[in-house]
């Protein structure tokens, strides 16, 4: 998979193994459509950031800074030497660590929330980990969910869903603040 537009067209994403998918060509490039009034300048957390598709598509479409969050080791180290390739450690950072634990600080303007598939079947999980995003958000922000298309958004006093788009088996949502 590449990187779709930006500065870093057409860079490969980093390559990990089978065990993580990255986000499709056409499924992103419909979020990012959506999205472009969020990027210029944000703040941005990648939850579950698997080769970092979404989060260093924002950076290269110009977004300011992203947190990468990938508990998976291997997968962490190939996002780290990506950036380090690129010389933006100043803007990109990896924390390896389980999204469902937050702490990852506040105020991002855009939060991507792309947890595997399985994660959704399980109720409490997937309202933690939006949980967790919806509270990461500046008070304006926004929470980008890749969802399975069949798949019910957890509901919650304290967020709202504002648009949710399917393409084939995925969806994207748009979550903000209540």
């Amino acid at each position: 998979m590449r990187i779709g537009a930006g500065r870093f067209r057409n860079a490969l994403l980093p390559a990990v193994g089978d065990h993580v998918r990255p986000v499709g060509g056409r499924l992103r490039q419909s979020l990012f459509t959506v999205l472009l009034p969020w990027l210029e300048g944000a703040r941005v957390l990648d939850c579950c950031a698997g080769v970092g598709g979404l989060g260093l598509e924002a950076l290269s479409r110009g977004a300011a800074d992203v947190v990468l969050v990938e508990r998976d080791r291997r997968t962490a180290d190939a996002l780290a030497r990506w950036i380090a390739e690129r010389h933006v450690e100043r803007e990109a950072h990896v924390v390896v660590a389980d999204a469902r634990r937050g702490g990852f600080g506040d105020g991002f303007d855009l939060v991507f929330l792309d947890p595997p598939f399985a994660a959704w079947d399980d109720a409490a999980l997937a309202r933690d980990l939006v949980a967790v995003a919806v509270a990461a958000t500046a008070p304006d922000g926004v929470v980008a969910a890749k969802v399975p298309t069949r798949a019910p958004l957890p509901e919650d006093p304290r967020w709202r869903v504002t648009d949710r788009r399917g393409h084939g088996d995925a969806a994207w949502a748009l979550i903000v603040r209540a």
